[in-house]
């Protein structure tokens, strides 16, 4: 779905009245995101954002396991449900507390006894049962192991 909608996006970005192309335009970062982020960044503007997002929804929903649909709907409405959730942890004091210190998950930090006590439905809880699901715990002890991080 999204390679059909990119013609349709080139075509909008030449419309009179449009913003150049972000191509165009010095690279910095801009407060609406339609700068380029990264070398293969394709920057859209927000009615580009509006289209893939309605039509990865539409193929999403169709089509549940487009994952690639998921991930378009995810990456085009994602930005703004983040600056929410940041908010809303600043407003909290433990989530302030989190954003403050930024602390990182690792085998060295996780205590697995504690994750299981934790009630049914926290987040704990629901980080140890993820955990369980998809990841293997050993490997997650190899990949974070002191001499792979000095790889």
């Amino acid at each position: 779905m999204a390679t059909l909608l990119l013609p349709v996006l080139r075509r909008l970005r030449g419309l009179p009245g449009l913003p150049r192309p972000a191509a165009e335009m010095p690279l910095r970062a801009r407060s609406d995101g339609a700068g380029p982020l990264y070398s293969h960044h394709i920057p859209t503007s927000p009615l580009q954002k509006a289209l893939l997002a309605a039509g990865s929804a539409a193929m999403a929903l169709y089509n549940p396991y487009r994952h690639d649909m998921v991930a378009v709907l995810g990456e085009t409405t994602g930005h703004r449900t983040l600056k929410v959730l940041r908010d809303r942890m600043r407003r909290d004091p433990e989530g302030a507390q989190i954003l403050q210190e930024r602390p990182r998950i690792s085998t060295s930090t996780l205590d697995l006894g504690k994750l299981q006590s934790l009630p049914e439905g926290s987040l704990g809880r629901e980080y140890l049962r993820f955990l369980d699901v998809n990841v293997s715990f050993q490997l997650l002890c190899i990949w974070q192991s002191p001499d792979r991080m000095e790889e």
